[in-house]
């Protein structure tokens, strides 16, 4: 039973198709430029990352367990709470 329920709460992603996760409860921009993140992981294991600003890097990523980690201009390591949700510390980014 207890394995079960490990099996059951275990939080995992998987990358069937492109996804892009937005950043939440970020203040709407003024003009173009944003502070919000927004990631696309790829099938491929392409990743672009927008760290916040207008700048998009190209780069790799990783999921081992509950961690996705995005390397492009650097590494960015996120925790991954959902199929549809990721943090980045106390950023929360969801599925669009």
């Amino acid at each position: 039973m207890l394995l079960f329920l490990c099996f059951t709460s275990c939080k995992k992603l998987t990358v069937k198709e492109e996804k892009t996760f937005y950043e939440i409860n970020v203040p709407k921009p003024d003009g173009y430029l944003t502070s919000a993140i927004r990631v696309t992981i790829m099938v491929d294991g392409k990743a672009d990352i927008v760290p916040g600003g207008d700048v998009s890097y190209r780069g790799t990523y990783k999921i081992k367990g509950k961690k996705l980690t995005v390397i492009a201009e650097k590494e960015y390591e996120f925790a991954i709470t959902s199929e549809t949700e990721i943090k980045y510390g106390e950023r929360v980014l969801r599925l669009q």
